[in-house]
């Protein structure tokens, strides 16, 4: 797997070995990124838009492969964020029932109509509502990127030459892995 093309070129095909390894790779650094931004500093938070880049990548070229526009990934991402919600909002009580009382708080205020005061309250203790979570929001991504990484994995190949490249049976590309 040449990681330069994979990570960070958004034209091309990739199969489904090297999408899997691309998409390990980024969940990990999103995973170190995401607890960097907990644990050390709200900035780490600026490193996940490169990342961002490197997804979409990863899943376009694995949609050329099947001979499918990049633009289908804008799919992905809404899957991300409906099943990331739904899992977050199932996960909270058992994982983080902390932080789940912290978000009743928000939402009292704000039913009682003092939405200011409820964001005010919200941005004073934002990261110690983020510690209390992390682990809920750890879990979710991972079960979210597990989903989706394994609807990119399964998805059939062109196995033909298509608009977006040869076939990707391994010939002709570099592995540095191997």
């Amino acid at each position: 797997m040449d990681i330069q093309y994979v990570l960070f070129r958004p034209n091309g095909r990739i199969g489904p070995r090297d999408f899997g390894r691309g998409l390990i790779l980024l969940t990990g650094a999103m995973m170190i990124v995401q607890i960097a931004v907990v644990l050390v500093s709200p900035a780490f938070g600026m490193l996940q838009y490169p990342l961002v880049y490197s997804y979409v990548c990863v899943f376009g070229k694995r949609l050329h492969d099947g001979g499918h526009s990049a633009w289908f990934y804008l799919l992905f991402l809404a899957g991300y964020f409906v099943l990331t919600t739904t899992a977050t909002a199932i996960l909270m009580p058992f994982l983080s029932p902390d932080a789940l009382s912290m978000q009743a708080d928000f939402q009292k205020l704000a039913m009682e109509g003092q939405f200011s005061a409820a964001m005010e309250e919200v941005a004073k203790i934002a990261q110690e509502l983020a510690r209390k979570s992390v682990l809920t929001t750890i879990t979710a991504f991972l079960l979210t990127s597990g989903a989706l990484g394994l609807i990119g994995y399964r998805l059939r190949s062109d196995p033909s030459t298509n608009q977006y490249g040869p076939p990707t049976d391994g010939s002709g590309q570099t592995d540095t892995f191997s």
